[in-house]
């Protein structure tokens, strides 16, 4: 084409230029070589379309920005820049807007700026985008001598102060991040303004061109290469596929783009997983370098010409890592060369110095989070724990997580340093856990473990159990901090999905996570990781409501330990009872004895030998009738005494009635425990003895079930019954006075009724029918007879399945039982 041809023709042949462009490469091969290719080709038009317009003299033509590194991308905008002496101000606009429109009326996305060179200095000095675009200026025609001029002069605001150019860069990378957030490890992440993304790419070689080429590492620029490469691809392959100018990878198109860049699925890694990892690692790279670059570029220190010297081993290296991340500062530049020259043995041995360096970086807080990604980024971090590789810029595809594997467990290491520090103070349920753990070593390890886990295989938290055991037990840690950073990597979600997902007026639950947890400072030390853990998930994770619902949980479970309801020993027990009960019932189906389990309370377990509970089981297990009494005699544990066994749908003034029944058949109770299961069922157990005779047949406990399915039937008067049985004996001769007393503090569940009195017929009977009287449920109740005296404890709840805390009705509990036993 001449130079005389019209100026649309030129932009004509550029459109179908660039359209066989992108037909002869997929969408993931547009890299560096397709961006300057497509520079080129927007050169030659520029160039042409120029001289047909015929400029006049002092005029020069410059391309900006991506286009001015030669990075012209499929949708990206065209930056010019019209460079002029000022001379003829009328005659530049004119040939301005005879070079753009034609341009505009093609589709293309034209930036455009009309300066002279003491012009372009100024706003150089005004605006921090005005100079870094113009950094990348590059002559296209026109004027040579005007637009070096232009840059020259823009260069030299860069170089006259480097230590203030790169205090700007930095604020402005500051401000990307919390607009844009990180590339590094945000599952859509901004390609081109994220932190790590390409502005920091480009900002590197700002700083480069402004302080000199040794104020970054060889090393470095190699990494920012691949970088670049890798995230003009992407970039373009999102242009191609979104079919409109994008920066942000949006979760739907990275499959495609994942595909169309080569990636595929692998064990443990989908393909768009594996794109999204190559990006985090050279984002987390770029992320590096780029701070590291302006700490230098801002102290004036460039990089040394002579070679580093290594340490004697790898101990000396992360001493001295430990030594800068105690000291509150990140490693320079010339400790990070020097632990790169140093040999690696392959595996690293654990020495007590090796361990003693890496203890003291995790104790260091956000010092030594630095100190661990410059481990990261020489590859030391997977030779010290390989378990790490398999996380290591993982992608969390979840609603709460916004981080990478690797990245959510320094964060939650950073912030359980925090809470070991006190800097959480305000909050009591974190400052009485912090109080509680002794071993703060434990706490590190196993907030910067709890998720190691996730390596795309299954559930993670068994597979982390057994990464994370045998990783400690490789390092060397002691015995208790390998046990506590055990124990909270396999139960660190224990707390959380018990808080928001299961019902915490429970008390079978209650129990249940007690036991589990075991003891007061496991149950502290997953206080503070669950606190850690949600921080370092994101804002989401940790809301009020989630700490209010933890918070219950926690209370509930600290005050069974400081009741002594469940301690070390007796969490042990029930671990090994219920145990003992599936072995017992092995030959049943795993379901229903799961079923069996969950339903029945703890404390039923914890009162009853797993072979009498396997005995109970047939009996217990069928689903009951509304109107259906079970029984089972069996002999007792003492001679001529026999457990009874009454299993019935639970409802007001059962146990009354079952105990009006014992009473008129000519039994005595001599022990009474009356339990209820999930799913409102009585399984009562009482040991009971014969009145008349020692030995007690088959036909007195058929009618001991005659007599009790007649009076939950209403044809039969117990209480008349009991008082003709009892009118048949004298009264007891004791001098054991009646007490009755109502307590709050020791059940979070139920108010505890507790009476004391003569033993004689139909006691238990007199007392479960004032209760029932009072429309009190029985939850609990535990009877036990000394000699001539008796001691029954009932845990109730009102109508609506509360405790009783009004005073009046307290009273009336105390005055109803009194008024019953003194009436004989």
């Amino acid at each position: 084409m001449t130079e005389a041809a019209p100026v649309a023709d030129h932009v004509a042949t550029l459109r179908e230029e660039l359209d066989a462009l992108d037909r002869a490469y997929s969408p993931g091969h547009h890299g560096l070589w397709s961006a300057a290719r497509r520079a080129e080709m927007f050169d030659a038009t520029l160039r042409s379309m120029f001289e047909a317009i015929g400029p006049p003299a002092g005029v020069g033509l410059a391309a900006l920005g991506g286009y001015g590194r030669r990075q012209q991308l499929p949708l990206s905008d065209v930056d010019l820049l019209v460079v002029h002496d000022g001379s003829r101000p009328d005659e530049v606009a004119d040939v301005t807007e005879r070079l753009l429109y034609p341009l505009w009326d093609a589709g293309f996305e034209v930036g455009h700026a009309m300066r002279t060179p003491a012009e372009c200095e100024l706003i150089a000095h005004e605006r921090l985008d005005a100079l870094t675009s113009m950094l990348d200026l590059r002559r296209l025609a026109g004027d040579p001598e005007l637009v070096r001029t232009a840059a020259d002069r823009v260069l030299g605001v860069a170089t006259a102060d480097v230590p203030g150019f790169a205090r700007a860069l930095r604020e402005d990378a500051e401000s990307r991040a919390e607009r844009y957030g990180v590339s590094a490890y945000l599952l859509e992440p901004d390609l081109k303004s994220g932190a790590g993304a390409l502005r920091d790419v480009h900002a590197v070689r700002w700083m480069s061109a402004a302080a000199g080429p040794a104020v970054v590492r060889t090393a470095e620029r190699e990494a920012l290469d691949a970088a670049e490469e890798f995230f003009t691809r992407v970039r373009s392959a999102l242009h191609l596929e979104a079919r409109k100018r994008a920066d942000r990878l949006p979760l739907e198109l990275q499959p495609p783009i994942a595909r169309a860049m080569g990636f595929s699925d692998e064990p443990g890694l989908i393909a768009e997983d594996g794109l999204m990892r190559a990006m985090f690692e050279h984002a987390r790279s770029v992320r590096w370098i780029a701070e590291n670059v302006l700490d230098r570029a801002e102290a004036g220190v460039s990089m040394p010409t002579d070679p580093p010297v290594p340490f004697r081993d790898i101990g000396e290296a992360l001493e001295a890592l430990a030594a800068t991340a105690e000291a509150g500062m990140r490693p320079e530049a010339r400790t990070l060369d020097s632990i790169e020259a140093t040999p690696v043995p392959e595996p690293i041995e654990w020495t007590a110095g090796v361990l003693d360096s890496f203890v003291r970086i995790l104790r260091a807080g956000e010092a030594g989070v630095h100190a661990l990604d410059a481990m990261d980024r020489l590859g030391l971090l997977v030779r010290l724990l390989p378990a790490w590789g398999a996380v290591r810029c993982r992608p969390q595809r979840d609603p709460y997580h916004r981080f990478t594997v690797d990245t959510h467990l320094t964060m939650a290491l950073a912030e359980m340093g925090r809470l070991i520090r006190g800097d959480r103070s305000d909050d009591d349920m974190v400052a009485g856990a912090v109080e509680r753990v002794t071993d703060r070593d434990g706490l590190l390890l196993g907030a910067l473990l709890h998720d190691i886990g996730k390596i795309g295989e299954g559930g993670h938290v068994p597979i982390g159990a057994q990464v994370a055991d045998r990783t400690l037990a490789r390092m060397g840690v002691t015995a208790s901090s390998r046990d506590l950073a055990s124990f909270m990597v396999a139960e660190h979600l224990l707390l959380p999905d018990t808080a928001t997902r299961r019902d915490l007026t429970d008390e079978n639950l209650i129990l249940d996570v007690a036991a589990r947890i075991g003891s007061p400072e496991r149950l502290a030390a997953l206080t503070l990781l669950a606190r850690a853990d949600a921080v370092a998930t994101g804002p989401s994770a940790w809301t009020a409501w989630r700490r209010t619902l933890l918070a219950e949980l926690v209370g509930r479970v600290q005050r069974v330990y400081d009741r002594g309801d469940m301690g070390e020993e007796l969490a042990h027990q029930l671990t090994t009872r219920i145990d003992a009960v599936r072995a017992a019932l092995a030959r049943e189906p795993d379901d229903a004895v799961e079923r069996f389990v969950l339903r029945m309370p703890r404390g039923y377990f914890l009162s009853t030998e797993p072979d009498r509970i396997a005995r109970h089981h047939p009996v217990i297990a069928p689903e009951v009738g509304s109107a259906e009494v079970r029984t089972a005699a069996s002999p007792g544990e003492r001679e001529g005494t026999y457990e009874l066994l009454v299993v019935a749908a639970d409802r007001p003034g059962l146990l009354s009635s079952i105990a009006g029944a014992v009473a008129v058949t000519g039994l005595s109770i001599l022990t009474a425990q009356a339990f209820t299961t999930d799913d409102g069922v009585a399984v009562d157990v009482f040991e009971v003895e014969g009145v008349f005779e020692r030995e007690v047949g088959e036909e007195r406990w058929r009618e001991l079930r005659a007599v009790l399915r007649k009076e939950i039937e209403g044809r039969l008067s117990l209480a008349h019954r009991v008082a003709e049985k009892r009118a048949q004996y004298p009264a007891p001769r004791s001098s054991v006075p009646v007490t009755v007393g109502v307590d709050n503090d020791d059940s979070d569940y139920s108010t505890v009724v507790e009476v004391g009195a003569a033993d004689r017929i139909g006691l238990l009977f007199d007392i479960a029918s004032v209760l029932a009287e009072l429309m009190l449920d029985v939850q609990l109740a535990k009877v036990a007879t000394y000699a001539d005296r008796v001691i029954d404890v009932f845990y109730v709840r009102d109508a609506l399945g509360r405790k009783v805390t009004d005073a009046d009705q307290v009273a009336e509990i105390e005055a109803a039982i009194r008024a019953r036993l003194d009436e004989d």
